[in-house]
């Protein structure tokens, strides 16, 4: 694709959390609302991370919130693995580990739900401040419509995970630079090419 951009995605709409509880209307697309918690878990140090966690309500009784999970599957072998959250790692804000995205855009020129992670690869890496690839995961959220026994009523599947060719030292702007999402506000990266220190 043009400018190495993985995948154009076209009327992005961000979806703007703060701490706590973030009620999200139409949250699919077909009039179901969700809440999405994002939370603190303080660490004392700089290793301190935000927990995402989405609920939506069961969608035959609309009485009662139901956790929304992230299917981790290996794309090949599509096994199945779940996790009930998300997890971003500001680091000290300038070498942002991990970051995670919802957004409303289209995709394959139809509406969707999108969850996106991008976490930079530290395992060479000898200190935070290092260039490293980042990988990136993107899910859309579906309906268990069929009723699959062992799992719940709304999902998010997994349907890309690439690595990036290029080096960084702040995951929110490889969001920028490989999927063209908006940097945060408060974005602190030393520069707005790979957010590394010179």
């Amino acid at each position: 694709m043009a400018n190495n951009v993985r995948h154009e995605l076209t009327g992005v709409v961000p979806l703007r959390l703060t701490h706590g509880i973030n009620h999200i209307s139409d949250f699919d697309g077909n009039g179901h609302d969700a809440e999405i918690i994002y939370a603190w878990r303080e660490n004392m140090n700089a290793h301190g991370y935000g927990v995402y966690s989405v609920l939506m309500l069961r969608p035959d009784t609309k009485d009662d919130w139901n956790l929304v999970t992230f299917e981790m599957h290996d794309m090949s072998r599509k096994d199945g693995t779940e996790v009930d959250s998300l997890y971003d790692v500001p680091f000290d804000g300038e070498e942002v580990v991990a970051s995670v995205r919802f957004l409303k855009t289209v995709w394959n020129g139809k509406p969707a739900t999108l969850a996106i992670t991008a976490r930079r690869d530290l395992s060479k890496a000898m200190s935070f401040i290092d260039r490293t690839p980042v990988a990136f995961s993107i899910y859309q959220l579906v309906a268990n419509t069929a009723g699959t026994p062992g799992w719940p009523f709304y999902y998010f599947d997994r349907i890309d995970h690439f690595i990036s060719s290029k080096y960084y030292c702040n995951s929110d702007l490889a969001l920028t630079k490989e999927l063209r999402l908006p940097l945060p506000d408060d974005y602190a990266g030393s520069n707005n090419d790979d957010g590394c220190i010179r």
